[in-house]
């Protein structure tokens, strides 16, 4: 750890300031979440992807087998891993101690309760209480009887007997000794369970507002989902942002697409995402649900494809009367990109090299598959060509 980062470390104070810290690790060692799943396993820790990106994905302080987990993947040093475990200690005894602090009662300012008192027969009761359980004793009158009744009576040895159990004599001979039950404290409720209480209604709050199953339309503001892989949306869908998506986004990296992994879902996401349905034979609609992770996380891959150069090569070699207009309208169609998925404004898409929309791939009776190859995608251009002999079949603006 060099001194810059140990500074840093060195003066956190919050649990989310440490969280940002661990995730400027997990950046600077270029491991993907699976990556990092893979180097701990060998190393003895267990740290699933989706359990990494809810750690990183939150402000709370994760736990210490967890930090250490992703710290020895990283190639963090011995040393370096007691220095984080021990600043995290140091969060976590602060955070205890503020929550004794606020979750300790005061209570209100009065006297003690009192102990029980005694009332004898002939002696007024304290408080007002009653005498013998339910006899009139109250403040400076005296108590309503003096002898036995059918609480208090005087056993065979002249002791004397309340509800059928001997007590102390506690006056003047013959008089019998009798508790007073204590006044009970008026019950309020304490501090923190208001504070809770008042949690608890702005979470359900929060959830109504959000909606329950936290899914956003396109072009939706999004919201940050934290959740962990289990608790993620039943559907995930473009405008949504988080961990789930995270995850997500790693399982297609995995399946051999590449997609930025930044736990948005934009169209590039969705595109990859319809990439690999329509390689796997699965429904072509752009959101991942359960089977779709469960498929990416299996052996289901998405074939290699060709490179720019090979792109460029069959081109020229496709179309020699203008290999460059034909190179240059490949590349503004799709970045010279065989998987380039597009959809429009009303939900049609276009695939491929030259973009050929789902009413095209009807007409010419191929699948969506096929739209993918890019050696079918050139020769398909090469046939319109053929047709108009020109490109004008394709509008592109390179600056849009």
């Amino acid at each position: 750890m060099d001194d810059a980062a140990w500074d840093q470390l060195t003066q956190v104070a919050t649990a989310g300031e440490y969280v940002a810290l661990l995730r400027d690790v997990r950046r600077r060692s270029g491991l993907t979440y699976r990556e990092i799943a893979r180097l701990a396993s060998a190393a003895g820790h267990w740290l699933p992807p989706s359990t990494l990106a809810t750690m990183l994905g939150r402000t709370t302080l994760p736990r210490e087998r967890t930090v250490v987990a992703l710290l020895v993947a990283c190639g963090t040093t011995a040393a370096d891993v007691e220095r984080w475990v021990e600043a995290r200690r140091d969060i976590e005894a602060r955070l205890g101690e503020r929550d004794r602090w606020e979750n300790h009662v005061i209570s209100p300012a009065s006297s003690p309760p009192a102990a029980p008192q005694l009332a004898v027969d002939g002696e007024p009761a304290a408080n007002g209480e009653s005498a013998a359980y339910g006899e009139p004793g109250t403040n400076g009158e005296p108590a309503a009887h003096s002898g036995p009744t059918a609480h208090s009576r005087t056993a065979a040895h002249g002791e004397p007997v309340v509800n059928g159990r001997p007590v102390a004599h506690g006056g003047p001979a013959g008089s019998v000794v009798v508790p007073v039950r204590p006044a009970l404290p008026r019950a309020t409720a304490p501090w923190p369970t208001r504070r809770w209480l008042r949690l608890a209604v702005l979470a359900v709050l929060g959830v109504l507002m959000v909606g329950a199953s936290g899914v956003l339309l396109p072009g939706a503001a999004a919201t940050v989902d934290s959740s962990p892989s289990d608790g993620c949306p039943l559907v995930l869908r473009q405008g949504m942002y988080g961990p789930c998506v995270l995850d997500l986004q790693e399982r297609l990296v995995a399946g051999g697409l590449n997609v930025r992994v930044d736990g948005w879902f934009g169209p590039d996401t969705t595109g990859r995402l319809i990439v690999f349905q329509a390689f796997g034979g699965l429904p072509v609609n752009g959101t991942a649900d359960r089977r779709v992770l469960d498929e990416l996380s299996g052996a289901t891959k998405v074939p290699p494809t060709w490179t720019e150069d090979r792109i460029g090569k069959e081109l020229r070699r496709v179309f020699p009367e203008d290999p460059g207009a034909a190179v240059q309208l490949a590349r503004c169609l799709s970045g010279l990109d065989p998987y380039r998925v597009e959809i429009a404004g009303d939900g049609s898409r276009r695939w491929g090299l030259f973009q050929f929309s789902d009413t095209e791939l009807s007409r010419l009776g191929v699948d969506r598959r096929a739209a993918l190859e890019p050696g079918w995608s050139i020769g398909a251009a090469r046939h319109v060509w053929s047709s108009t002999g020109d490109l004008s079949h394709w509008r592109c603006d390179p600056s849009s």
